[in-house]
């Protein structure tokens, strides 16, 4: 058996390095975009939040759909201490992969339903159903991730917050 040259070696394992990163990039649009702009390189906030935003290599917090920063949004914990005006509101959350539409019922000042009216995301409705219910019992639209299907949780979380910013007292 012939052994392979190390001239050979080191060019196919180049080969493989750029076709890894190639397909990276290609995928990656944000981090094509980085690239290709020179921003600064950003780590994800880890938290059990919804994600709001990265940290910077400064400290600092930066958007992630680049539109508002952390400290502009209004999270669930906060509106659930103003309260809401009774009635009923729909709301959307919208992402590359499809749209979730809910309905959310206030009496009381409190949420008292979520209903799902729409989900033409990727995956099935089946994985985000039991939603609804945590929003009902935590009182606020920051419900846990489900495994698989994080960018319909984010869709919910967003249809969610939207019905809710509607509904402020």
């Amino acid at each position: 058996m012939n052994r392979i040259s190390p001239k050979w070696m080191a060019l196919c394992t180049a080969a493989i390095g750029l076709t890894y990163a190639a397909g990276y990039v290609v995928t990656d649009t944000e981090a094509a975009s980085r690239a290709s702009s020179g921003q600064v390189t950003q780590t994800p906030v880890q938290s059990n939040q919804p994600d709001y935003g990265y940290v910077d290599d400064q400290g600092g917090t930066r958007p992630s759909d680049g539109s508002e920063s952390q400290d502009d949004r209004t999270t669930g914990a906060d509106q659930a201490q103003q309260g809401y005006k009774d009635g009923s509101y729909t709301g959307e959350g919208v992402n590359r992969i499809g749209s979730v539409s809910v309905k959310v019922r206030i009496e009381s000042g409190k949420i008292a339903e979520v209903r799902i009216v729409d989900c033409t995301t990727s995956y099935p409705e089946s994985l985000i159903e039991q939603l609804p219910e945590q929003v009902v019992a935590l009182q606020s639209p920051d419900v846990d991730n489900v495994t698989g299907a994080t960018e319909s949780t984010d869709d919910f979380r967003s249809a969610v917050l939207d019905a809710l910013n509607k509904a402020m007292a």
